[in-house]
């Protein structure tokens, strides 16, 4: 399970449904946490990982890829500041078209929120 810690802003736009992605910068840190939370050991390769999400994320399903988004760093039973979710899919893009507004490669996380938990 990949677990995002944001600030209070990011949360609530989450919460409403306005946001429905997420963005990383493309580094071995991200690489490795959304890889592992996607497909468990089953893709280990950094680089076939990186090739798969330019743009090929709509033909290929995570195992599992399950997010928790946190506003801050709640307590494990304060269930109003977690909201669980589930990877769509994952594309690299340009980090300037996304509201990280930096000029380097991104990971754009699709999620779709899970009702009633």
């Amino acid at each position: 399970m990949l677990t995002f810690n944001l600030k209070k802003e990011w949360f609530n736009k989450i919460k409403s449904g306005e946001k429905t992605h997420e963005y990383r910068e493309v580094k071995s840190y991200w690489t490795k946490r959304i890889m592992k939370s996607m497909y468990h050991e089953y893709i280990t390769d950094d680089d076939y990982f990186i090739r798969m999400c330019y743009g090929c994320g709509n033909y290929w399903n995570p195992i599992d890829g399950k997010i928790v988004f946190c506003c801050g760093y709640p307590q494990k039973s304060d269930k109003e500041k977690r909201l669980n979710a589930v990877i769509k899919k994952v594309l690299i893009r340009n980090g300037m078209n996304t509201d990280l507004k930096i000029a380097k490669k991104v990971f754009d996380i699709e999620f779709e929120l899970i009702k009633g938990e």
